[in-house]
């Protein structure tokens, strides 16, 4: 006959470390699940990579100093404004980088933030990336790079190109420990061009910005 189990010695059991950090982690991932109006199946929330950086995720969003929205106004950002200013001058630089071939799509894709990107036309030409500036950037658009280096609070930045009538899928991006900035450069100034961000649409235009935070559902 098998002994039971008393229910205080499994209360003390789903109490102990390994089980707090289970319990951690499944409360952040619903919590990350749940933010915002527009979700994931939750199936495929269940493999999302969103959901694994979950923990560290939650703890950027009740800590941070950025309101916790899905859209952020630019104006709370000033430092940033140099690059609106400049617009003209960076898509300047972006032609020639187009005529010349630079901005490509990955030959590898060994990009696991934007392999799916990839997959729909998408295409890139890294100024920076959480570290040095690319010397191809420094060789190609220096003016560009002299800009973003004026603005230290800048992790990343890139130019991305898509293909007419191209769609990227609906996603979240997987780190909240930056927002996105997004400058249209040439677009087709139609309501045409757009990204609904937790369901709302924006619209793209030249010389005009937005700002999100991440990861937000964005499709």
């Amino acid at each position: 006959m098998l002994s039971q189990v008393s229910p205080s010695l499994i209360a003390r059991e789903l109490v102990t470390p390994k089980f707090l950090v289970l319990w951690t982690y499944l409360v952040s991932a619903l919590y990350v699940h749940f933010r915002g109006k527009v979700r994931h199946k939750f199936t495929r929330q269940l493999t999302d990579h969103s959901t694994f950086m979950a923990p560290y995720n939650a703890m950027i969003y009740l800590f941070s100093a950025v309101p916790n929205k899905p859209v952020l106004d630019v104006k709370d950002f000033p430092e940033l404004q140099p690059l609106q200013d400049n617009w003209e001058m960076i898509r300047e630089e972006a032609r020639k980088l187009y005529q010349g071939g630079h901005i490509q799509i990955s030959k590898s894709y060994n990009d696991l933030a934007f392999n799916t990107f990839f997959k729909r036309g998408w295409k890139r030409f890294y100024l920076k990336w959480y570290g040095d500036f690319l010397p191809s950037a420094l060789d190609l658009c220096p003016k560009t790079v002299e800009l973003v280096k004026s603005i230290p609070s800048i992790n990343a930045a890139l130019l991305a190109l898509m293909p007419s009538k191209a769609k990227l899928g609906e996603h979240r991006d997987p780190f909240a420990g930056s927002f996105r900035y997004h400058l249209g450069l040439m677009t087709p100034n139609s309501d045409e061009c757009r990204i609904y961000i937790d369901g709302t649409p924006y619209f793209w235009r030249d010389g005009q910005r937005s700002c999100s935070t991440k990861p937000t559902f964005t499709v």
